[in-house]
C-alpha cells in the first residue's frame, strides 16, 4: 500500500495489489484505522458514537464500503492476493511550471496556426482522406504520449501503455489514474497537456499546408473536448470545480437526468452544483461548437454535391449537424418525462394482474401466508380474509420497474415469491441501490398511509410475484377497522413510524422488532420533556399532540406528530440544546439511548436520515434563534 498526504489536508491510498484508490480526510483516517481485525462495522460505529468523537454516520459508511469495495478493507483473514498492478514511471522530469508552459505554448501557437488559416475542407480524395485519419491518430496518441510524459515527469506512475484497436482508428493509449495520487494540480495538468495535442496537429497542419491535417486537428478538438465520457476535459473541470476529492466523474449524468429539472427546481441547493452547472455550460458550448463547425463544412461543400462521393459527406455532414438539435430535443423530452409522468404515467399503472403462467394461491393459502407476514399476523381471521380477498395477485419479470420514485403511488404490495431492489437517485441522478426486499416483506406502503411521492423506486431482481392493495381498501381494512386495541396500537406505532422518511424503507420485519423497543409516554400540558443544557437519555418522536421548543425561554419552534426531538443530544454526546414542553396533553414515542445509538449504528440509512434531519433542524433553530 502507499499513501500520499495531499496540499488539501486529505491522504489518497494506493492498493498496489489491485491498482485501485481511496481518498481520505483527516476524520476518515482516523476510522479507517480503528478497523484492526477484532471489532465488525457495527461494534465500531457503536463505540464511536459513545465515545467523544461521534463521526456522521453517513461518512462512516462511505468509507467502509469504499474501502471494501477497492480492497483496503477484507472480511477475515484472506487478504488481497495476486501481483501488484503494472505502472511504469518514464524517464521524463519536469515541473508544474514546466508542465503548464509546455500546454500553453502548444496551445498558443496551434490557436495562432488555426487563426490565420482557412477553415479546412472535407477531402475530396482518397489521399487525402488517409492523410486525415493519419493525423487523427497522431493527434490521439500524442495526447497520451504527453499526458504520460508529464504524468511521469511529476512523479506518478503510467499504467496500460498500449496500441489501441478497439477503435474506429487505431492510437497509442495510456491509463493516467494515478495523477489522482499526485492531487487535483497533477490530476489538471495532465489533462491540460492532452487537451493541447490537437493544437499541436493543426501546427503541423500549417506548417506543412495541409488542407488534410488542419481538418484533423479540428476533429481531435472536438473528440478530446467533449463534455461527455472519460474525456480530458470532463477530467480538467472534475479536477478544477469538483468539491469533494473523491467524486466519480459523473456531470455528464447530471446533465441528461437533472439539469432541466434542476434549473426549474432552482431553490434546490447541489453539494457539487457549481461542478454539475459548469460543466453541462461546457455541454452546451461544444455542442454549439459542433453545429457550428458542420453547417460550415455544409456549406462549403454544398458546390461539389453532384461531384462523385459528395453524396455520401453531405450526409454525414447533415448528420453531425442534426445531432446537436436532436440532442436538445431529447433532453427536453427527459425533462419533460420526469416533471409529468409522476402524475400521469406511473409505473404501477403498467402493472398487469396475473400474468403468463399465473396462478394465484387459494385463499387458504394466502391467508396462511399474510399470518405468518409480521404486519398481518396479529389480525384476526375475518379481517385477514377480508384483506386477502381484496388483494390482487400479479406477476413481474425481471428488471419490472414496479415503483417509480416521485411517482404518485396508490398501491401497497407484498412479496408473495422472488426478490426485489430498493433505488434512490443520488444528486447526480445516477439510481443506487440501498436495499433488497424478499418474500414476505411490503413496500408502497408509505404513499397509502399519507399522500406524498414515492420516496424510492422499487424493481424487480429476478421473477417475482406480488400481492397489491389499493388505498382505499388499505384505510378500509387496515387503519378504520382493527377490533382489539393491542392490535390496533401495534399497527398505527409501525404505520406512523412509516410516515417518517427515516423509516419508510424498512421492511416490516426490522420495523416490527424496532416499534417494540418504543414505549409511549404521556406528557400533560405545559411538562417540559426536555431541559436544555441538562442530560437526555431519550430519543423522541411526537406521536399526537403538540409540543414547544424554547431556547433561552423564547420559542424557536413547534413541533406535531411525526416529529422528532432529543436526537441531537444523543448523536454528539452533550446536553440538551433546548428545552421541549408540552403545549396541551400530548403523546410521544420514547427510545432509550442505547436502543437509539444501536439503531443509528445498524441501519446506515436510518442513522444518515436521521443525522441529516438534526442537522438541518440545528441549523433552522440557530436562524429562528438569531432572528428572536
Amino acid at each position: 500500500m502507499e499513501f500520499a498526504d495531499l496540499p488539501d489536508g486529505v491522504r489518497v491510498l494506493k492498493q498496489k495489489v489491485r491498482g485501485e484508490y481511496l481518498v481520505l480526510t483527516p476524520e476518515q483516517q482516523r476510522v479507517l484505522a480503528l478497523f484492526d481485525g477484532r471489532q465488525t462495522v457495527q461494534e465500531v460505529l457503536q463505540g464511536l458514537l459513545q465515545g467523544e468523537s461521534h463521526p456522521k454516520i453517513r461518512a462512516f459508511y462511505d468509507v467502509v464500503l469504499a474501502a471494501q469495495a477497492k480492497g483496503f478493507l477484507y472480511e477475515g483473514d484472506a487478504e488481497p492476493s495476486g501481483a501488484p498492478a503494472a505502472g511504469r514511471r518514464w524517464n521524463v522530469r519536469c515541473t508544474p511550471t514546466s508542465a503548464v508552459a509546455l500546454a500553453l505554448g502548444l496551445i498558443g501557437a496551434g490557436a495562432f496556426a488555426v487563426g490565420v488559416s482557412a477553415v479546412p475542407m472535407i477531402p475530396g480524395t482518397p489521399t487525402g482522406w488517409c492523410v486525415a485519419l493519419a493525423a487523427i491518430s497522431l493527434g490521439l496518441s500524442l495526447a497520451s504520449l504527453l499526458a504520460g510524459a508529464v504524468l511521469s515527469g511529476l512523479g506518478r506512475e503510467v499504467y496500460r501503455p498500449e496500441l489501441r484497436l478497439d477503435m474506429v482508428l487505431p492510437f497509442f493509449s495510456v491509463d493516467t489514474r494515478d495523477a489522482l495520487m499526485g492531487g487535483r494540480k497533477v490530476e489538471a495538468l495532465t489533462a491540460l497537456q492532452m487537451l493541447a495535442a490537437p493544437f499541436a496537429v493543426a501546427l503541423l497542419g500549417w506548417a506543412l499546408d495541409s488542407n488534410a491535417i488542419l481538418l484533423a486537428g479540428w476533429i481531435t478538438a472536438l473528440v478530446l473536448t467533449s463534455p461527455f465520457g472519460n474525456s480530458p476535459a470532463h477530467a480538467l473541470l472534475h479536477a478544477l470545480f469538483r468539491k469533494q476529492h473523491e467524486l466519480p466523474r459523473c456531470a455528464d449524468t447530471f446533465l441528461n437526468q437533472k439539469l432541466l429539472v434542476q434549473l426549474l427546481n432552482f431553490r434546490e441547493s447541489l453539494t457539487e452544483e457549481r461542478y454539475f452547472l459548469i460543466h453541462s455550460t461546457w455541454a452546451v458550448l461544444w455542442l454549439g461548437a459542433v453545429f457550428r463547425f458542420a453547417s460550415e463544412q455544409m456549406t462549403r461543400q454544398a458546390n461539389i454535391i453532384f461531384e462523385p462521393g459528395a453524396q455520401t459527406v453531405i450526409v454525414l455532414l447533415a448528420f453531425v449537424v442534426a445531432a446537436p438539435l436532436f440532442y436538445g430535443l431529447w433532453l427536453l423530452g427527459k425533462a419533460g418525462h420526469r416533471l409529468l409522468a409522476p402524475k400521469f404515467a406511473t409505473a404501477e399503472a403498467g402493472l398487469k394482474k396475473g400474468g403468463a403462467g399465473a396462478v394465484r394461491p387459494s385463499p387458504d393459502e394466502t391467508m396462511k401466508f399474510l399470518s405468518d407476514t409480521l404486519l398481518f399476523s396479529q389480525l384476526a381471521a375475518t379481517e385477514l380474509r377480508a384483506v386477502a380477498e381484496a388483494m390482487d395477485f400479479l406477476t413481474v419479470k425481471p428488471g419490472t420497474l414496479i415503483i417509480r420514485e416521485r411517482d404518485r403511488g396508490d398501491l401497497m404490495f407484498v412479496i408473495h415469491n422472488g426478490r426485489v431492489e430498493v433505488r434512490k437517485e443520488d444528486e447526480a441522478g445516477v439510481s443506487r441501490p440501498v436495499a433488497q426486499l424478499a418474500r414476505g416483506d411490503v413496500f408502497g406502503e408509505i404513499a397509502l398511509l399519507r399522500q406524498s411521492p414515492r420516496n424510492s423506486s422499487v424493481v424487480a431482481v429476478e421473477g417475482s410475484e406480488l400481492f397489491s392493495l389499493k388505498k382505499a381498501d388499505f384505510d378500509r381494512l387496515l387503519l378504520s377497522t382493527l377490533g382489539a386495541q393491542k392490535i390496533q396500537e401495534v399497527v398505527q406505532v409501525c404505520a406512523f413510524l412509516r410516515r417518517n422518511a427515516i423509516f419508510a424503507d424498512w421492511p416490516p420485519q426490522a420495523l416490527m422488532k424496532v416499534a417494540g423497543k418504543f414505549i409511549f409516554q404521556n406528557s400533560a400540558a405545559g411538562t417540559t420533556v426536555i431541559s436544555e443544557q441538562q442530560p437526555n437519555e431519550f430519543f423522541y418522536l411526537v406521536y399526537e399532540g403538540e409540543f414547544e421548543v424554547r431556547k433561552a425561554g423564547a420559542r424557536v419552534a413547534t413541533l406535531g406528530p411525526g416529529d422528532f426531538f432529543g436526537e441531537v443530544s444523543l448523536l454528539q454526546g452533550t446536553v440538551a440544546t433546548a428545552d421541549v414542553v408540552a403545549l396541551r396533553n400530548s403523546r410521544c414515542l420514547r427510545l432509550g439511548r442505547d436502543s437509539f445509538l444501536q439503531l443509528v449504528s445498524r441501519d446506515f440509512t436510518t442513522g444518515m436520515a436521521i443525522e441529516r434531519a438534526s442537522e438541518k433542524r440545528v441549523v433552522a433553530l440557530k436562524k429562528k434563534g438569531a432572528a428572536k
